[in-house]
């Protein structure tokens, strides 16, 4: 990562060239991040699938707690743990209403539903 010094001391052409391949990167990252999302939701809904084939709930507030336990232990930076936890309350909020939508039966006799 350049310093701000070093971004200062470009020209206008090499700031708008750079600024040009730093967007193409963020490019790069939201298609992966599009990418494992789904990937991530479609194996909720096998998730969800296998609870209710166990006669478990498809809410368990307690694994929401250990998921985001082992994120908070991942996070080197600069997103801070009040950040990661209000982007992973969306993907599970996400996750979620994607498992009711896939498998409506999967919240027919589900009590402990958020």
């Amino acid at each position: 990562m350049m310093l701000d010094k070093e971004i200062d001391n470009l020209s206008k052409a090499e700031k708008e060239a750079l600024l040009s391949k730093l967007r193409k990167r963020v490019d790069l990252f939201d298609r992966i991040l599009v990418y494992l999302l789904n990937k991530r939701t479609k194996t909720t809904v096998q998730i969800g699938r296998v609870k209710i084939s166990l006669n478990q709930p498809t809410y368990n507030p307690e694994r929401e707690r250990d998921v985001m336990q082992k994120i908070y232990s991942h996070n080197k930076g600069p997103l801070t743990e009040e950040s990661l936890e209000r982007i992973y309350e969306r993907i599970l909020d996400e996750s979620r209403a994607t498992q009711k939508s896939e498998s409506p039966k999967l919240f027919s006799n589900d009590k402990d539903k958020k």
